[in-house]
């Protein structure tokens, strides 16, 4: 992709990159036992806690990890990719907490680690979620139920939003891993309805 840019736009990409690339080294020193999600002082707090670890970002850190290795090749980047994939398990334990974004925590976590290193457990774990992930599908509706029964006070039994669109790569995964069209079925479905339902005719959507 850097042939097409100028060579001005190229230096500065490379220069980027090796700044986050430093500052990163450091990051992950300072969160390598966390899920962070927001920072005071430097300092970032843990969504890895019982309370926290259904967030919708969760993945993010991970994926953030998986992303460095594959540029650096830096082993330490993995380890603490697979201690926040590792930790996310949590969710699979509760259940109740979990939601439509099931495809933002483990695509970036999971399923880039059974991608990168054919790691059997990243694959369990990406179509465990996955099959989460169809599981919220309503087939009357034809679309995958956003949030469980309250939501910041309010009754969500049958809501959808724009945003699901955006987790639907995980079904899309495991339909090809698994050579099971219903994933893909479900994936399509939901996008149908979005498009009917969700998108004005001057291509924005509608939103909370």
């Amino acid at each position: 992709m850097l042939q097409y840019l100028s060579q001005e736009d190229q230096k500065w990409v490379q220069e980027t990159l090796q700044k986050v690339t430093e500052k990163m080294e450091v990051v992950r020193e300072r969160a390598q036992k966390k899920i962070p999600f927001t920072s005071k002082n430097g300092v970032y707090d843990d969504h890895s806690g019982e309370k926290e670890i259904n967030w919708w970002t969760n993945g993010f850190w991970g994926g953030m990890m998986w992303q460095l290795y594959q540029k650096t090749g830096d082993p330490r980047y993995m380890e603490i990719a697979r201690y926040s994939e590792e930790a996310l398990d949590q969710c699979f334990e509760q259940f109740m907490g979990l939601h439509h974004d099931v495809g933002f925590m483990w695509m970036p976590t999971a399923v880039a680690d059974y991608r990168k290193t054919g790691n059997p457990d990243g694959r369990r774990r990406g179509l465990h979620a996955a099959t989460l992930l169809a599981g919220r599908f309503n087939p009357v509706g034809r679309f995958i139920r956003a949030w469980n029964d309250e939501w910041h006070g309010h009754v969500n039994t049958g809501w959808a939003i724009i945003d699901c669109m955006m987790n639907l790569s995980l079904l899309y995964w495991a339909s090809d891993e698994l050579d099971d069209p219903r994933f893909r079925q479900i994936a399509m479905m939901h996008a149908d309805t979005a498009l009917e339902h969700f998108i004005r005719p001057d291509g924005s959507a509608i939103t909370l």
